[in-house]
């Protein structure tokens, strides 16, 4: 990482300033302020740990937000239906993201539950990690979502063609 002498000194600024308000940890920040201060790029790391390296730009926000509303979608329509043969529950239910490899879509389902209580009906799981990865099934599925002329009020047919689209081997299964 690489910080302009700008940076540093801000962040100089901000250490000395927590030093004073502190003093538990007034040696923690003390060495902090010593490594920007001298501008020691290979210790910059180890005062950063605590920030995830992981970002996740807007369009990929707004891609887990429209999975997480297409399952909210999923889920409040299939239980308006009167007739729910042929669309198996799990199908419909949210199962998160892989801890592994969708990492920042994961931590970013956490934030908008958790912190901006958006999406607060769709089930836990493992606190949303789904252990495989499945953003490319939800990838499938959203845009079958998209092509539904009612996106919040889907036919018994729109959950079959979404679900089923997320499911590469659906067109082997016999839907009655």
């Amino acid at each position: 990482m690489q910080l302009s002498q700008v940076e540093r000194w801000i962040l100089t600024n901000q250490y000395r300033i927590m030093e004073i308000l502190d003093s538990t940890k007034a040696r923690q920040y003390a060495r902090a302020r010593k490594v920007l201060e001298s501008g020691y790029e290979l210790e910059y790391d180890s005062i950063s740990q605590h920030i995830d390296r992981h970002t996740l730009g807007a369009e990929a926000c707004r891609e887990v937000r429209n999975i997480l509303s297409m399952f909210v979608a999923l889920s409040s329509s299939y239980t308006a239906l009167t007739d729910t043969s042929g669309i198996e529950e799990q199908d419909i239910t949210f199962r998160g993201f892989d801890g592994n490899s969708e990492t920042a879509q994961m931590g970013y389902t956490r934030f908008l539950v958790d912190q901006k209580q958006m999406f607060t009906d769709l089930p836990r799981g493992d606190s949303f990690n789904s252990h495989i990865p499945l953003l490319n099934t939800y990838r499938r599925m959203l845009r079958e979502w998209e092509q539904s002329t009612y996106k919040y009020n889907l036919t018994k047919d729109d959950i079959i063609r979404i679900t089923s689209s997320g499911n590469p081997k659906s067109n082997l299964r016999v839907i009655p």
